[in-house]
């Protein structure tokens, strides 16, 4: 596999610090939700997609590790990863068990995990830096181990709206602006085929109202799909 030299990004590091320090550890405003009914009602969808046999599962970017943090008691090894060693601590006192790392190089070896999971963190991400993530997470799933990604669809317009509401609020506020990024599911399907990943599913979501719809070209997506989820699968193997 032939890795770009992709490393954690420090300046957005920096802004989730500022962040966590406004909101506190416990608060999903610090991950980058703007209340709690839109991350509750994504952590639901997210857990129905989740694949009740794996045994290892790994969330990276888990900021201070809120979104899998329902789970840590049932039979299944459950880690965190953040390059940001504030989240990572965070994560570690909210219960999650946590590894300070960076998500361009994962700290697992080839082949050893389950089924890996992100939300919210490519629309601070550069294509080459998610195309490395998505690579760095074909290495390390088993064969029939899947990947769930969770981000962002800057092209609806609900979120467009979103973003224009709330970023001249936040400039008004004085807030510093994280850096923005829309990654199309062409792309990312074109990097998951790069890592020998097949697409299980695709589908966008409006999880105020709890809406979710595999018709990603619908005008209904298109209005109301703020997020975008995609599963693919590691070839050469069954399901774990």
């Amino acid at each position: 596999m032939n890795k770009k030299d992709v490393r954690a990004d420090r300046s957005v590091d920096k802004l989730y610090a500022s962040m966590r320090d406004r909101h506190g550890a416990v608060n999903s405003r610090a991950n980058g939700y703007l209340y709690e009914g839109y991350f509750l009602n994504e952590q639901q969808l997210l857990f129905s997609l989740l694949n009740i046999r794996s045994d290892v599962l790994i969330d990276v970017a888990c900021g201070s590790g809120l979104m899998l943090l329902p789970l840590v008691d049932d039979q299944r090894t459950i880690v965190g990863i953040d390059f940001n060693s504030q989240a990572a601590r965070a994560s570690f006192d909210n219960g999650l068990s946590v590894i300070r790392g960076d998500a361009f190089h994962l700290p697992f070896g080839d082949s050893t995990v389950d089924e890996v999971v992100t939300c919210q963190f490519f629309n601070q991400q550069r294509p080459t830096a998610v195309q490395q993530f998505i690579l760095e997470s074909a290495r390390i799933l088993r064969p029939g181990g899947r990947l769930i990604m969770v981000w962002r669809n800057g092209t609806s317009w609900i979120h467009r709206l979103a973003l224009f509401v709330f970023g001249t609020l936040d400039r008004l506020r004085g807030v510093e602006q994280f850096p923005y990024e829309n990654h199309e599911f062409s792309s990312i399907e074109s990097y998951a085929e790069s890592g020998e990943l097949s697409i299980v599913a695709q589908m966008v979501s409006f999880p105020p109202t709890k809406w979710s719809s595999p018709m990603i070209d619908s005008w209904k997506a298109r209005l109301f799909g703020a997020s975008n989820i995609c599963i693919v699968e590691k070839r050469g193997g069954t399901d774990v």
